[in-house]
């Protein structure tokens, strides 16, 4: 079948770029002509976009406000989560079935079911096994789910994230108005939680939805497309806003060197060079200001890096007792607990700390290898397409987060399904470029609307 190559592009239609119009692909992720057969789902576009919103909700629920019940709190939203992943798997078994093998072949979604093996096997010596297994099939239906939805356009993506994000904020700044509890920290200085269960959690999803929109707004520009300036601008205020009550100090830094390497990845020309100067200069004055100085500061002498030196410190001190296989996938506050009479840190503070402890070294490297190629993947489809990557972006976000928090490499979390879904939507849109000897990469940049 021919392939169209002059199209109309219009509204979102631009971000589906004329190199996917090329490759066979309708802007919207479903396909017309070209490698894939038509996917059939009942309800059509409807059940498609209405499959998409739920796993996107689901992946906020995993991560949303907990009820407290006296000093303790309910987890009732991961069952719920997890049924609504399961849902949207179940309703689109037949995209999943008919999925391309170049896609479930590429080194990022092989190394990832390596590493979800190897949770498996460190259940064998788990101190905490049934938690662990519980952990880990949650993470098995969250992948399948958005494996699932590889065949949607990850600007589409981004967008329902950034409006459930944008419904998330305007109900925890309405609770902050008529003066919720849930809305602050545990904390005695006011930090804006909001509907998630933690005001870093909250930072998070806000830095994730501002890097979402900053790509989509440059991938639009790149294209030759306009962007709804005026409520692009007044939302991402609004995100900034939410951000800033957080007062998540280093995710923030980390932000601000995301953006300069996004824009890095934008530019042409000696103006990649300075946004590099500008992350590196920026970023490094921001980190030494608000994670060093600052905290000394204000908080008369407290160990520098906000006592996250302590944590790593005794963190390494009980890895050394099992460096190869680790103590168990999800057991690092049960340890803990036990061990520091009764109290423990959410989290190791670190990426490869927590990951090393719970599932040894072999456990770190795998799943810093399936960041690697997270990246390297990205890195193909910028290349292939001419569009700036969300997944590229936002791995490069979460491997700067992973020195001071901990928000991968564990249980599923908010950008843990985020960076799932997307990963597989770019590699399959590249996929079917790649596939169409009709196609060439050229930059969005040069791409007029027919």
């Amino acid at each position: 079948m021919a392939v169209r190559v002059a199209v109309r592009l219009r509204g979102d239609a631009a971000i589906g770029h004329k190199l996917a119009l090329r490759a066979g692909t309708d802007g919207t992720g479903g396909v017309r002509a070209g490698p894939f057969p038509s996917p059939s789902i009942h309800g059509g576009r409807t059940m498609r976009l209405i499959t998409a919103i739920l796993f996107i909700f689901a992946i906020f629920l995993v991560d949303g406000h907990s009820i407290r019940v006296g000093e303790e709190e309910r987890r009732i939203w991961m069952p719920i989560a997890l049924a609504t992943f399961t849902l949207v798997l179940l309703a689109r078994v037949p995209l999943l079935l008919r999925i391309r093998q170049s896609v479930l072949t590429n080194p990022a979604f092989l190394l990832y079911l390596v590493y979800l093996a190897w949770l498996g096997v460190t259940q064998f010596w788990s101190i905490g096994a049934a938690e662990g297994r519980n952990h880990i099939l949650a993470l098995w239906i969250a992948m399948l789910a958005a494996l699932s939805l590889s065949d949607e356009h990850p600007h589409r993506t981004a967008l329902i994230f950034a409006g459930i994000l944008l419904l998330a904020i305007v109900v925890s700044w309405i609770g902050a108005g008529l003066g919720m509890s849930w809305v602050k920290g545990t904390e005695e200085t006011w930090r804006m939680k909001g509907v998630m269960r933690h005001q870093q959690t909250m930072a998070l999803v806000c830095i994730a939805g501002l890097i979402l929109l900053a790509v989509w707004h440059l991938n639009r520009k790149r294209a030759g497309a306009t962007s709804p300036t005026v409520w692009l601008t007044l939302l991402a205020l609004l995100v900034l806003a939410t951000l800033l009550a957080t007062k998540g100090r280093s995710l923030a830094v980390f932000f601000v060197v995301t953006l300069f390497i996004v824009a890095f990845f934008h530019l042409d020309g000696a103006a990649k060079m300075w946004a590099i100067v500008a992350a590196v200069v920026v970023g490094g004055g921001l980190w030494v200001a608000v994670d060093i100085i600052l905290p000394l500061v204000s908080r008369g002498g407290e160990e520098t890096l906000s006592g996250r030196l302590v944590v790593w410190e005794l963190t390494l001190a009980e890895i050394e007792k099992r460096p190869l296989g680790g103590f168990g996938f999800g057991t690092y506050g049960k340890y803990f607990f036990s061990l520091w009479n009764n109290w423990a840190p959410a989290h190791a503070h670190n990426l490869w700390l927590q990951t090393t402890f719970e599932t040894g070294i072999i456990g770190a490297v795998l799943y810093t290898l399936f960041l690697m190629a997270v990246v390297r993947q990205g890195l193909l489809y910028q290349k292939t397409t001419g569009a700036l990557s969300y997944s590229l972006a936002l791995a490069i976000f979460c491997i700067l987060g992973g020195w001071t928090s901990v928000f991968l490499g564990e249980k599923i979390t908010t950008l843990y399904g985020l960076l799932l879904i997307l990963m597989f939507q770019e590699e399959r849109l590249r996929q079917a470029l790649a596939a169409t000897p009709q196609s060439r990469p050229v930059h969005d940049a040069q791409a007029q609307p027919a």
